[in-house]
């Protein structure tokens, strides 16, 4: 089983602590048994990834998102179990298209296994989450193949590129489509499978919502200041890449003499400009720029909030937004 690696936000309240610690366990025992195969080679790739530990936030939402309601744990860390294949799946997409060859802190399923086993086995953990959800009734295959569908739209529209449209607006709209989909899905099934009322599950989706926004911004600042042996990352991989990240976007309008342009060039092909080209985006103001919108949506998050019963669980809702823009990994 993996070393799961939950933010330490819930020690106020023993009984959520406890509630949500055995609903990470059921969650992490129905991975490992779903999304084993009679072949075993498949097996082994489905599972390298899955098994390494994370941080699970979207089971964590759902099981937070649960108490508003009547929790069925059981019927929880299922849908949680499938929510978290096709996150995994889509990283082992991500990281064939993207050649990555670290994800968590260990070797990549595209660089171990080839580019082809790691799409076929991110094919199957989607087929895994499909047989799940189908146990779990309509609404929640619907949810989950609509969700699926917005993930696709976000992909081609960030492989296509901004275009003539406003790139701040094209990398948000991407993030909202790629990241806070199956983030705001989190919330929103958990908050469904628990009865919670009509008000309280909007409230709850759009606090998702805005969490998956600022999720990624904090993931797309920390892979360029943050430490690659605590986030099992390469930092700068992006820039590698050619992907440009808010703080870069946010940089690039007031790079009046070129300079920042002419290393994110450069830098693809010279990898010991990566920190040069970091201290040029923080002299341009980038990371600021990048941190308001991270504030922006956490204060969005909290209001949403404000439609929710008060309790520990959503203080521990508040707590997590909070621990988002402190963490370092």
């Amino acid at each position: 089983m993996s070393k799961v690696n939950i933010p330490e936000i819930f020690i106020g309240d023993e009984k959520l602590r406890d509630f949500l610690s055995q609903g990470i366990k059921r969650t992490e025992e129905f991975l490992e048994i779903e999304s084993a195969s009679p072949y075993s080679p498949l097996t082994e790739i489905t599972q390298h990834l899955l098994l390494a530990g994370g941080k699970r936030i979207r089971p964590v939402l759902v099981f937070l998102s649960s108490q508003f309601g009547k929790p069925d744990i059981n019927r929880l860390a299922k849908v949680a179990a499938a929510i978290e294949f096709i996150h995994v799946a889509t990283l082992y997409h991500d990281d064939v298209m993207d050649e990555a060859l670290l994800r968590r802190g260990v070797e990549s399923a595209n660089a171990k296994f080839g580019n082809t086993n790691a799409i076929l086995a991110g094919d199957f953990l989607f087929s895994r989450a499909s047989a799940i959800a189908a146990e779990l009734g309509p609404h929640v295959v619907t949810t989950l193949a609509d969700t699926l569908s917005v993930l696709c739209e976000g992909q081609i529209r960030e492989a296509m590129g901004a275009g003539t449209s406003d790139p701040i607006n094209h990398y948000l709209e991407v993030l909202k489509q790629k990241t806070g989909s199956l983030i705001q899905t989190s919330a929103a099934l958990g908050a469904y499978l628990s009865g919670a009322d009509d008000v309280v599950s909007a409230a709850l989706s759009n606090y998702a919502q805005n969490i998956g926004l600022a999720f990624q911004i904090s993931d797309d600042i920390l892979d360029l200041k943050g430490d690659s042996a605590k986030s099992g990352k390469t930092i700068g991989k992006d820039l590698l890449e050619g992907i440009h990240t808010l703080p870069v976007l946010s940089a690039l309008p007031l790079d009046h003499d070129g300079s920042l342009k002419q290393l994110l060039i450069e830098v693809r092909k010279n990898p010991d400009l990566i920190q040069t080209t970091i201290d040029k985006v923080t002299s341009l103001g980038g990371f600021e720029v990048a941190a308001l919108h991270l504030e922006s949506l956490i204060d969005q998050a909290m209001t949403s909030l404000g439609s929710v019963p008060q309790g520990s669980a959503r203080d521990a809702l508040v707590q997590f937004a909070e621990w988002l823009i402190k963490r370092n990994n």
